[in-house]
């Protein structure tokens, strides 16, 4: 199926959940979002004025189940931690301010090669997070940006280890190229490239836990 036939389905999909979920609800959602524990298990999370929540399973009748409610509703804040987190505009910006520190030259091969690889790694990671594939909450979507992020973060890495010997002298160099270094540190802070998201996400697990338990308390349907 190509993208744009994946993307229509997708579209298609959610008209008939919203649908699906306005009729057993009386009202319309304020929201819905497709969400995926697991490769092949496909849920909506529905919102309401309430503030109220409705989880259908993959054949748009109402999960019953308060464990599997719960389980989509993690997953679904989890996702929304990640999306605050990968950033698709800061990771082009940092790919920007390496392109102009190349085009500088810094006289180093290490150097250089390093800023290669953070470049790339920076528009690999933001054109996942821009794929219109990211309107579902995808678990397995998620390990595949984690593992994205990770190599960004080893690429920065590498990067600050081979300019290690350019900051040391940074008095001696052109004013134009310790700014773009500057600019380049400054990029991949706002991008997330120093840190690591697989660890940000773990310590966001315990809220989305919780925050899981209040949607589970707020449901619609009384659940087994």
């Amino acid at each position: 199926m190509s993208g744009e036939a994946t993307l229509q389905a997708l579209v298609d999909d959610l008209g008939a959940a919203r649908d699906a979920a306005a009729g057993l609800a009386g009202r319309p959602p304020l929201g819905l979002r497709a969400v995926e524990v697991a490769e092949g298990r496909r849920a909506y999370l529905c919102a309401f004025e309430g503030p109220a929540f409705l989880c259908l399973a993959a054949d748009l009748r109402t999960e019953r189940r308060a464990r599997a409610v719960r389980e989509v509703a993690a997953a679904s804040l989890l996702w929304e931690q990640a999306e605050g987190l990968v950033d698709a505009e800061r990771l082009q910006d940092l790919a920007r301010a390496v392109g102009r520190l190349l085009a500088l030259g810094s006289g180093r091969a290490a150097v250089e090669e390093a800023l290669g690889a953070v470049a790339h790694r920076a528009l690999e990671l933001a054109a996942w997070r821009e794929a219109p594939e990211r309107a579902v909450a995808s678990l397995p979507e998620l390990d595949a940006g984690v593992e994205r992020q990770e190599r960004l973060l080893l690429g920065y890495t590498r990067f600050v280890a081979a300019s290690e010997p350019l900051v040391a002298v940074q008095e001696r160099l052109p004013a134009e190229l310790v700014d773009a270094l500057r600019a380049v540190e400054e990029a991949a802070g706002r991008a997330g490239a120093a840190e690591r998201l697989a660890e940000l996400l773990a310590a966001a697990l315990p809220a989305c836990d919780e925050g899981a338990g209040e949607m589970v308390a707020a449901h619609l349907t009384r659940l087994g």
